[in-house]
């Protein structure tokens, strides 16, 4: 039900009548409350509207008086014995209700049932509701009952995080302090900074009789930290779009602190249920996905499990994809949402990372889809799968339409790759020629537009001019309807052509040692006289096995050795590149005519290259 619900939502996003693209969209000004759609793990909601981020703090702030607030709250950690009468009726409240003049008493000489002359006290437990980096505790009596000092106490702390719990999911506290001897009333300690969640107060001290004999009291309890926390989550619940659906853009608005981090993820399936719940079944190791009455585990009949039958939380990777992973940016303007189509559910999940004070918050998310698909599947792969490194090759993209009934099937596909595509020289339908045209588009993608396929099972084959540059190029491919608004369907990888070998849509190179090859310098020689022709000369090269940005140099010297010029430029990977040189040096004097000598140099965490040639310079 509630997925159906989100789908209504959904629609309203969109204003007029329904079209074959719509909106999905997360906060903002017009979005879904993000805490009406999934699970939020210590994120705020409530300092910026329609926006999440990670809760956070400031020394001034008491965490224990908004503890509540975060899914917090204060109890005993006590079950062996019958707890005080006074702490059961409510008196715990005087510790955590802002009040210096309400307190929790703790009588004195409470024997413990059974004899054994020790003294029974009230361990104080205090959850934070989040991990806070903590730096001050502080706790103390009523101003007027100095006398009611604890004279004795052990602190625990405990950061909240798994790593801190046993296989049952029972804290493992960090003793901080062990104070057997205190004469203060009000005990204000400075913590070393360390990240908190669970606070512990055991009065007494750690001795087998080490309960206080004296009247205690403590009338407020104050925990004081600074910046985020450290991990905050908001993990959608499965959206369900009524139907399979093609996903088209992804956008996200937000603004991250230097130092912080925000991951936005997508998966798609087709169900509801993304994980697979795992029960412990008692024989040995064995875990099974059912419960004792033989039903497949769901979240809820999960967590009604004890704790030390759960055998934890998988993704469920047969009907659904494995999560991808955006880089932040590229939400700003959208980019193509990673996770396979068409698919009826979608999950979204944000993760934000802090340090300190830095943290990030996003404003909205949205993505865009369209119902039904143009087709009900696009394989496809491309061939040659190993070629030489910056060689042009003649490449073939095939794929194969699985078109159902009532989808308008599709007349258009867009190459988009790293590699540069020098030319599109034909298009077959089922192996027969047809006419096509090509479109350049501003983000250096390529659109061949041709016949429209509507049959189930045709066979597309487009044959391209390509150099690659980078061992493992993706040529990603879509197919859209250029007729209609509707969202374009991704290519996947798969068997398109039975002659083919390979079934990839990603293209080796051949591994080589050169980071820097296909060196030309044309013209040569050149003469930079103002005339027009040959006024400048261009060194062009080819860069490879190269993933990030990367500087590179070229040096220009006379015959002499004396540097004359130098030229640089930061190129983005693997790539095709060219440097010209207009004949004039540093200062901007056009040189003299003669022989000059050109090194042009690369360094990468692959290495460093140099090439070296010669450049006539004329008038």
């Amino acid at each position: 039900m509630a997925g159906v619900i989100i789908f209504v939502a959904a629609l309203l996003l969109c204003a007029g009548p329904a079209q074959a693209r719509e909106v999905f969209q997360f906060g903002g000004g017009s979005g879904l409350p993000w805490s009406e759609q999934g699970t939020l793990s210590f994120i705020n909601t409530e300092s910026a509207p329609g926006s999440i981020r990670p809760f956070e703090t400031e020394p001034t702030h008491n965490l224990i008086l908004s503890m509540r607030s975060r899914g917090g709250d204060v109890s005993s950690l006590l079950n062996t014995y019958t707890l005080a009468g006074e702490w059961i009726g409510g008196d715990s409240e005087f510790v955590i209700d802002g009040d210096s003049t309400t307190a929790f008493v703790h009588p004195p000489r409470i024997v413990i049932l059974g004899g054994g002359g020790g003294f029974w006290t009230v361990p104080m437990f205090f959850d934070l509701g989040a991990p806070f980096l903590v730096e001050r505790i502080r706790f103390f009596t009523r101003p007027d009952h100095p006398e009611n000092q604890m004279r004795g106490y052990v602190l625990f702390l405990n950061d909240g995080t798994d790593a801190t719990k046993d296989e049952v999911g029972n804290l493992i506290w960090t003793k901080y302090r062990d104070e057997i001897d205190n004469l203060e009333s009000v005990v204000d300690l400075d913590i070393e900074p360390q990240m908190v969640r669970h606070i512990r107060l055991r009065p007494g001290t750690m001795a087998s009789n080490g309960g206080l004999s004296e009247t205690w009291e403590v009338a407020e309890m104050q925990v004081f930290g600074r910046g985020f926390v450290p991990t905050a989550s908001f993990v959608s619940a499965p959206i369900d779009l009524g139907e399979p659906a093609s996903l088209g853009t992804i956008r996200w608005a937000w603004h991250v602190d230097p130092g912080a981090q925000i991951v936005v993820q997508t998966r798609s399936g087709v169900d509801d249920q993304a994980s697979v719940y795992w029960r412990k079944t008692g024989i040995g190791t064995e875990i099974s996905p059912l419960d004792e009455r033989g039903q497949p585990l769901t979240a809820d009949s999960y967590n009604l499990l004890r704790p030390d039958k759960r055998g934890g939380i998988t993704d469920d990777l047969s009907n659904w994809s494995p999560w991808q992973t955006y880089e932040l940016e590229d939400g700003r303007q959208g980019t193509q949402l990673l996770s396979p189509s068409p698919r009826r559910y979608v999950q979204v999940r944000v993760q934000l990372f802090s340090v300190g004070l830095a943290g990030g918050q996003l404003d909205s998310l949205s993505f865009d889809y369209s119902q039904p698909p143009v087709a009900r599947a696009a394989i496809g792969e491309i061939s040659p799968s190993l070629v030489e490194p910056s060689t042009s090759t003649l490449f073939t993209y095939a794929v194969r339409a699985r078109i159902d009934a009532g989808q308008s099937g599709f007349d258009a596909l867009r190459l988009s790759t790293v590699a540069q595509i020098d030319s599109i020289t034909a298009v077959r339908i089922n192996r027969q020629s047809v006419d096509f045209s090509t479109t350049l588009l501003a983000d250096g993608s390529r659109s061949v537009s041709f016949p429209r396929i509507v049959q189930d099972q045709t066979l597309l084959e487009v044959d391209l001019l390509a150099r690659v540059f980078r061992y493992g190029t993706p040529f990603d491919g879509s197919v859209s309807d250029s007729a209609t608004d509707e969202v374009a369907l991704q290519v996947s990888a798969g068997d398109a052509a039975a002659d083919v070998v390979g079934d990839d849509l990603m293209v080796r190179i051949r591994l080589v040692d050169e980071l820097l090859s296909d060196l030309r310098v044309h013209p040569n020689p050149f003469t930079p006289n103002g005339d027009g022709l040959n006024d400048l000369t261009t060194v062009s090269f080819s860069l490879l096995r190269l993933t990030t940005a990367t500087p590179v140099a070229l040096r220009i010297f006379d015959l002499a050795g004396r540097l004359v010029r130098r030229l640089e430029v930061e190129l983005a990977g693997s790539s095709a590149a060219q440097l010209q040189w207009d004949g004039r040096n540093d200062k901007d004097v056009l040189l003299p005519p003669g022989l000059y000598v050109f090194r042009l140099s690369i360094e990468s965490d692959g290495g460093t290259q140099d090439r070296v040639g010669h450049i006539a310079l004329a008038y």
